[in-house]
């Protein structure tokens, strides 16, 4: 398995797009970036979902960025993720069954893929995190 799709907060969209680790950075607007691994498996490297980011450190808001949440199960457990801005996320290798299946088209990918709003992001951090990486004040 090797797919990639692009996420857009601000148009609210998911596309699948060609080489999408390769041009991350042609996708998002920068080459400075941050991944997030969704799903790994432990014993090999080279299988996992993940999601590639513009680093945090170059946005001086990330509300103007827009918000959404990836939702992905294994078994009875949950793996989430609250992220800001355009992404890419990378499916490859050999994920078990019912990760792929989650992964594996833009339809099932796009039930996966929630947008959301400043508040409900802040609420997932404080929740989820234990605190949020920014404020709802202006």
């Amino acid at each position: 398995m090797d797919v990639s799709f692009f996420i857009d907060p601000i148009h609210k969209t998911v596309t699948s797009v060609q080489d999408g680790y390769a041009r991350a950075g042609e996708l998002i607007g920068t080459e400075l970036t941050d991944t997030a691994t969704l799903w790994g498996d432990a014993a090999d490297s080279d299988t996992s979902v993940q999601v590639i980011v513009a680093d945090d450190s170059l946005t001086d808001n990330a509300m103007s960025r827009g918000f959404f949440r990836v939702t992905l199960e294994l078994e009875n457990a949950r793996l989430e993720r609250v992220l800001a801005g355009k992404a890419v996320l990378n499916a490859y290798g050999s994920p078990p069954p019912d990760i792929k299946e989650q992964v594996k088209t833009l339809r099932a990918m796009r039930e996966r893929v929630s947008f959301i709003s400043a508040e409900d992001a802040f609420q997932w951090f404080e929740e989820n995190t234990g605190g949020s990486p920014f404020s709802l004040e202006g």
